[in-house]
């Protein structure tokens, strides 16, 4: 269930912090969800040594140093040849082999596979410095002047330094790639990304501060996406993937009024659909909210860290299809699925409410009660993984312990979930019911 952050006599409110923090997690974020960030800055750099080592009076340097070591003209002719042909090759066979072991692993763990990686550093890296290498030997060939000692010596240098550093990149990707196709570790990375998004959305106590609830009128101002479509459709409809909160707090509080987030982070707005409503004051323009909203073609999880449980229960659910029948990769997530949630136990549940350094709330966004994030982690897994009593043993264990470390306000869901997964378990495991197999509390599920 999606709760409007409203209170009574007082509230518990976050403040914004620095506006740096929210441009520099967007700015890793935006960087990790493109393949070609890195890859770009590499070739760039792997032109600019190229420039250096074949024209240095390009950017200042003197034409007569060297690396101290004699080589003839034409082994620093014949290198650059080699590298301008092979690398390129290399480059397409590798990642063309890779794209379609991963194609077939997501076949059977989750299409989340390939997202991670795409997110990979590793894999950007490879494929960055793999090009860099083939930039550098076209662009030192197009320029033909390696015709003296000098040059000769810092070309083969070169040559040789990048070589090396490919192969030692070549032999961590291969290693990662691997470990990108061992469904322990695709979960391992998921819940590990989950880990970051629930520290950033779910701030310890101390981080709150008591305030005066909002004022909410009736009948708010509603800002809506615009109804023209652009090209691309950029900025026009989309997944919310986050919100520029210190600004829409600044913002707020120059026009004295209260900014709501209509839609939830991770949600699809159509075009021309709603997105804020503000609540009395002098609303700002459309243009300075509607740039402080981040739409994008998917959901992430730098602002929406339900979408990691998500995830997750999606890996589960496909495991425990007909054609796969994994149930051991089930246990897998639900060990990581009872992580998350009590982590997110031991901390307050968000208030939605974001104060300006008044301590005046001025944004106030939807958050989810304890109930929902029990439903989203495991109510999808009871129905499917009913059959194995090794998924229901490591529920039945899940919910033991979750009711002994959880706040009371978690322990009405987690007896609904429980007393759930008894009847599905009853139905179809009639010869186990009667010892209580199916249900016994295992951290193991049953072996």
């Amino acid at each position: 269930m999606v709760e409007r952050a409203v209170a009574g006599d007082g509230a518990l409110a976050l403040p914004t912090g620095p506006h740096w923090v929210h441009r520099l997690v967007r700015l890793n974020e935006w960087v990790r969800e493109r393949f070609w960030s890195i890859p770009a800055v590499l070739v760039a750099a792997g032109v600019l040594t190229a420039v250096v080592v074949c024209r240095p009076d390009l950017v200042g340097l003197g034409a007569d140093w060297d690396l101290g070591h004699v080589v003839r003209i034409r082994t620093a002719d014949t290198m650059l040849q080699v590298m301008a042909s092979s690398m390129l090759t290399f480059v397409g066979v590798v990642f063309a082999i890779t794209l379609v072991g991963l194609q077939l692993a997501s076949s059977q763990l989750s299409p989340r596979v390939i997202r991670t990686f795409i997110r990979s550093g590793v894999t950007k890296t490879a494929f960055g410095i793999f090009l860099a290498t083939f930039a550098f030997a076209v662009t030192a060939l197009a320029f033909d002047n390696v015709d003296d000692a000098a040059a000769a010596s810092r070309t083969v240098g070169a040559c040789v330094a990048m070589l090396a550093v490919a192969v030692v990149v070549f032999i961590i990707y291969v290693t990662s790639t691997m470990r990108l196709l061992e469904v322990g570790w695709v979960i391992t990375t998921v819940a590990n990304e989950a880990r970051v998004a629930i520290r950033r959305s779910f701030p310890p106590e101390s981080s709150y501060v008591t305030a005066a609830p909002p004022d909410l009128d009736d009948t708010p101002q509603v800002i809506h996406l615009p109804s023209r479509d652009t090209r691309g459709f950029t900025g026009v409809l989309g997944t919310v993937l986050g919100i520029d909160r210190p600004r829409l707090v600044r913002l707020a509080s120059t026009h004295r009024c209260v900014i709501e987030l209509v839609p939830r982070i991770g949600e699809y707005v159509a075009s021309g659909g709603p997105v804020f409503a503000v609540h009395g004051g002098n609303p700002p323009d459309d243009s300075a909210l509607l740039g402080c909203l981040d739409l994008g073609r998917a959901r992430t999880l730098y602002q929406d860290p339900t979408f990691g449980i998500r995830q997750l229960v999606d890996v589960a659910t496909q495991a425990l299809s007909p054609a796969i029948n994994q149930p051991s990769t089930a246990v897998q997530v639900i060990d990581r699925l009872y992580d998350l949630l009590l982590r997110i136990g031991r901390v307050p549940t968000p208030t939605g409410l974001h104060l300006d350094t008044d301590h005046v709330v001025r944004l106030v966004e939807q958050t989810l009660t304890p109930a929902y994030l029990l439903d989203l982690a495991f109510q999808e897994i009871s129905q499917v993984g009913a059959s194995s009593w090794h998924v229901t043993r490591r529920l039945a264990a899940a919910y033991a312990d979750l009711s002994r470390e959880s706040p009371d306000d978690w322990h009405p869901a987690i007896s609904r979930l429980r007393e759930s997964l008894e009847e599905l378990s009853r139905a179809q495991t009639h010869a186990a019911w009667a010892d209580g197999i199916a249900v016994q509390p295992d951290r193991l599920g049953l072996g």
